[in-house]
């Protein structure tokens, strides 16, 4: 009878041990699953406290140095925490950087970090098959009519790697295949110079870049038309308006600074065409999404 009750304890005592481990590795385990987030964060906030002396930043997916992020240093400055103020250090002000919005997001940390899973999205499509999500529209048309400054019911919304990449793909689109000779790109001066540049670099035999709209204003060839209108226009920003009238004239609206922190939003617009980008909207101009 002893050794019976021997028996029972010892069964009793290693079935309870084998429940104890198997509950201790699911805990392990739920909370490894669990912690991602917060160790992604943590490496977030640890590279965004690096000091870079106001004069640069260290990222995430920076440049490393001992597998470690370093600073990325503004022009004109060096060293390893960006104080060395370089010498006859000549400034580039060719283009613009919206990097003058950084202290804004700084400001909102908290409440603008995103954590994003690596399994996210891996789908070409979305489950009802299109390429882009519903709910990016809804919040594309709910900052326009926030703001003011486009009228987006009935309009399609396009998506590109950039404003660039779309101004190509609509001069691409509304250029003439018929015709026998190629349409005429013509945009005010002064003018954004990649008009002329990625006009001229894609060669097409459909689209010739043309100049200033001024010099075709009484054009009588019935010659096809894409003129640019960007307003408020790079670089003067003046507020601009189509010069080209008739039924060979087709209009792309460059919009992308008709924001309120660029110039007073008199009305919204109404275009067919416009193009927006969210660099000049929120300063995120490495996303290249227009």
């Amino acid at each position: 009878m002893a050794r019976v009750h021997s028996l029972k304890y010892i069964l009793s005592f290693t079935c309870s041990i084998a429940l104890n481990l198997f509950l201790v590795s699911m805990f392990i385990r739920n909370r490894c699953q669990q912690n991602w987030t917060q160790e992604a964060m943590a490496e977030a906030e640890a590279v965004s406290s690096i000091s870079c002396s106001g004069h640069g930043k260290a990222f995430l997916d920076g440049l490393l140095l001992h597998g470690k992020p370093v600073c990325e240093c503004n022009m004109c400055y060096g060293g390893s925490d960006c104080s060395q103020l370089q010498p006859d250090c000549m400034v580039d002000a060719d283009s613009g950087d919206p990097t003058f919005l950084e202290p804004f997001w700084v400001k909102n940390a908290a409440s603008s970090a995103i954590v994003i899973a690596g399994w996210h999205r891996m789908s070409y499509e979305y489950s009802d098959g299109s390429l882009i999500s519903e709910e990016l529209k809804a919040h594309i048309r709910n900052v326009h009519a926030s703001v003011g400054n486009a009228i987006t019911d009935g309009k399609y919304i396009i998506f590109g790697a950039g404003a660039t990449h779309l101004l190509n793909a609509a001069v691409h689109a509304l250029s003439s295949k018929a015709s026998s000779s190629p349409t005429k790109v013509v945009a005010s001066t002064p003018y954004y110079p990649v008009y002329k540049e990625q006009t001229e670099f894609f060669n097409s035999e459909d689209y010739k870049f043309n100049g200033d709209t001024s010099m075709w204003n009484n054009d009588t060839s019935n010659s096809t038309f894409i003129e640019l209108v960007t307003s408020p226009n790079n670089p003067d920003g003046h507020m601009k308006k189509a010069v080209l009238q008739g039924q060979f004239v087709k209009r792309i609206h460059d919009l992308a600074y008709y924001w309120p922190h660029f110039t007073p939003i008199v009305a919204p617009a109404d275009e067919d065409l416009m193009i927006f980008t969210l660099s000049k909207l929120t300063g995120h101009a490495g996303s290249r999404f227009g």
